[in-house]
């Protein structure tokens, strides 16, 4: 495909259909309630103008948005006068359509799972809620297993001073993770997963990971925003 134009159409209408949907909202002035999100695609692009074609469900109707580049309003305030500056100006154009929704320019949809020492929250829960219920669950549970016996000899002292002090004040320990993840839950996991427009099963399933696991999860979403 050595034609610019159809390069440009090919990809963005494939690979970039949210930044496609911001133009229309922001530039063509549509209610994003009312927009056909898939229908939005580019028809023609050169070094004058982008024209996008989309539907919108109220009144029903096919419309059409032609811009002029020199009309596209973006923080950089870009000139395109060939068709290499054609990728820029998009770019910087997507971000402020996006920031003008109050939105960043890239959507989580994808959920990243756990590894291995982030997961140790999760048997940690149990403990602390075995514990708090009645100690003596994990202690009976375990008392006759040879295997378990073989392993705690092998374990530093102190893993039984942390140990006691989580089994002796557990539910504080309970109260403490749960207002703190809820914290971050409220304050900065949902805040940041609204600003890069997760879906809502996305949002629940990162909530959820959130109030388990603490901070990691955090850091997770910020690899993914980068």
């Amino acid at each position: 495909m050595s034609d610019p134009s159809a390069r440009i159409i090919s990809h963005m209408n494939k690979d970039h259909q949210l930044s496609l949907n911001d133009y229309v909202i922001i530039y063509g002035s549509v209610n994003p309630k009312y927009l056909v999100e898939d229908s939005v695609q580019i028809t023609k692009v050169d070094t004058d103008q982008i024209v996008i074609e989309y539907d919108v469900i109220k009144p029903p109707a096919t419309r059409t948005l032609a811009l002029y580049w020199s009309d596209a309003k973006e923080d950089s305030n870009l000139e395109v006068k060939e068709y290499s500056d054609i990728k820029g100006k998009l770019v910087s154009m997507a971000k402020y359509c996006a920031a003008q929704q109050g939105y960043a320019v890239k959507k989580i949809t994808k959920i990243v799972g756990p590894n291995i020492v982030d997961f140790v929250m999760y048997p940690a829960w149990i403990v602390l809620i075995l514990n708090a219920y009645n100690p003596l669950i994990l202690k009976n549970l375990f008392a006759n297993d040879q295997l378990f016996n073989k392993i705690i000899n092998y374990l530093p002292s102190i893993a039984f001073s942390i140990y006691k002090f989580t089994e002796t004040h557990a539910l504080k320990i309970i109260y403490a993770l749960a207002a703190a993840h809820l914290g971050e839950v409220s304050f900065i996991t949902l805040p940041l997963l609204k600003k890069h427009r997760a879906p809502t099963r996305v949002k629940l399933i990162y909530s959820i990971m959130n109030f388990i696991e603490g901070f990691p999860v955090l850091l997770r979403l910020k690899k993914l925003t980068k």
